[in-house]
């Protein structure tokens, strides 16, 4: 049985505990999950039907086996760096569209598909397109300010 904290309609469980006790209509948050076993309880939770929803939270630190394929990238951030300094970010908040943006302005410079940017048999975006847009997108405004159109 795990540790609980409640108030506010909401309960707190620790995972070192063990499978918290869940409602099938219940919501489970697991917030910046560490471990394989981590992801392995919240594959088995899902699977289960133990309740509504899984959401990961910051799950920055899973291998490639540890989330499903099936699962949805629902809120993604992931600053994109040229030359050591951040030029961009790829973005998505689902249902949205995948989304390559512009440091320097906040311009959209691509949105994209799971389709178009998933590595195969993942929920992993492939992060070399939007890298190569951010570094087109810097050495474009370098020429500019150089030329005087900036």
């Amino acid at each position: 049985s795990s540790s609980k904290i409640t108030g506010g309609g909401a309960s707190i469980h620790s995972l070192r505990d063990g499978l918290p006790e869940t409602g099938k209509a219940d919501v489970c948050v697991l917030v910046s999950p560490s471990t394989r076993e981590d992801y392995v309880t919240a594959s088995t939770m899902a699977k289960e039907g133990n309740c509504a929803a899984v959401v990961i939270v910051n799950g920055f630190a899973k291998d490639a086996k540890s989330i499903s394929s099936r699962a949805t990238m629902a809120y993604f951030i992931k600053p994109l760096t040229y030359n050591s300094q951040i030029a961009g970010y790829l973005l998505r908040a689902y249902p949205g569209k995948w989304t390559t943006v512009d440091a320097f302005d906040n311009g959209v410079l691509e949105g994209v598909t799971d389709e178009e940017i998933l590595v195969a048999g993942t929920n992993t975006p492939d992060l070399r397109r939007p890298g190569k847009l951010v570094q087109k997108s810097v050495d474009e405004r370098a020429i500019r300010i150089r030329k005087g159109l900036e």
